[in-house]
């Protein structure tokens, strides 16, 4: 049985409105808009990336983090990082749509202690010493320079420094996404660190950069002639990890993808066109490609780069493409 709606105070002034400035006006105060005095479009022919190209320095990082050693502990500031806020006007956050990155650097002799929450993360080790380490879900996993390391959502997560030198690596984490969808959990560990049961680097949470450089040499060129390959399949829900190896001389054609990108340098240096900028590089630093804005590289000594991406989002809802610019 179909029942009529019940009508706000006032209806009748919808009804008998004389004209749409009018009818607009009645609309107003209960937050209804008419589709046709809509000033901006909801929908548009191709992608319209809200962030910019943009590059990070690990120099400037380094600087910015050993001064930060000197004047506030790791217990104080939970994690002593460094995030890479898109320079975008109004942006106050993330380093790509979906996707946000930080320097971060760890003491001798300091611990960060453990937490979880529902965004993924991850870690590129850039420069440690032995006795640096990371605590996932009990398991103590030493670093090495160009481990990438997991922390996926709700994976128990703390750092150590045994070693007599500071540690730096860059995080990576999909904490913009979980903010857009609003999932967001998070719980600190009832014992502040969480104490490792067992130790081992054989863990479905790192890849080495012995076993990812023994793959690398071993690639053959996909089908745009970059010799990368993927880390996991993916190696967490929402992120896809590509490292890829760019020798002198070498060349592929311009491409862009409705992806979101952190591209980061791990070894070499080399320059990058993305959109309208070209941008040098070297070790560690790092780059924003926004969705659907076309880039290439072009490495001035040998180079490996590191990619994060959040293509398994788009693959999983159909909307991941990618296309040659002027191909």
């Amino acid at each position: 049985m179909q029942h009529e709606p019940t009508p706000s105070a006032g209806v009748e002034d919808l009804a008998a409105a004389p004209d749409l400035g009018a009818l607009d006006a009645a609309l107003a105060p209960r937050s209804m808009m008419a589709g046709w005095s809509k000033l901006e479009p909801s929908l548009w022919p191709e992608p319209r990336p809200v962030h910019d190209p943009a590059v990070w320095r690990y120099a400037d990082a380094r600087a910015g983090l050993d001064a930060a050693g000197r004047m506030i502990s790791a217990e104080q500031a939970e994690r002593r990082n460094l995030f890479l806020v898109n320079p975008v006007e109004g942006n106050h956050y993330p380093t790509v749509r979906t996707l946000v990155s930080a320097y971060q650097m760890i003491l001798p002799g300091e611990r960060a202690r453990s937490h979880r929450h529902t965004p993924n993360a991850l870690r590129l080790v850039m420069d440690v010493a032995p006795g640096t380490y990371t605590v996932v879900d009990g398991v103590r996993i030493d670093m090495e320079p160009g481990d990438v390391l997991l922390t996926p959502g709700w994976c128990w997560h703390g750092h150590g420094n045994d070693g007599a030198e500071p540690g730096y690596w860059i995080d990576y984490l999909d904490v913009p996404l979980v903010h857009l969808l609003e999932p967001m959990f998070l719980e600190w560990h009832p014992d502040g660190f969480q104490e490792p049961t067992s130790a081992t680097r054989d863990s479905a949470f790192v890849f080495s950069w012995t076993s990812t450089e023994a793959r690398l040499d071993a690639a053959a060129p996909d089908e745009h002639g970059r010799l990368r390959v993927q880390l996991g399949d993916p190696a967490m829900p929402t992120t896809a990890l590509f490292m890829e190896r760019i020798a002198v001389g070498s060349s592929r054609p311009a491409l862009r993808t409705t992806a979101s990108q952190i591209i980061t340098c791990y070894a070499g240096r080399g320059v990058s066109r993305i959109g309208d900028q070209e941008i040098a590089w070297s070790r560690g630093d790092v780059l924003a490609v926004p969705s659907w804005t076309a880039y290439e590289h072009r490495a001035e000594e040998d180079a490996v780069l590191f990619t994060v991406t959040d293509r398994p989002v788009l693959d999983k809802l159909g909307f991941w493409r990618e296309e040659v610019v002027g191909g």
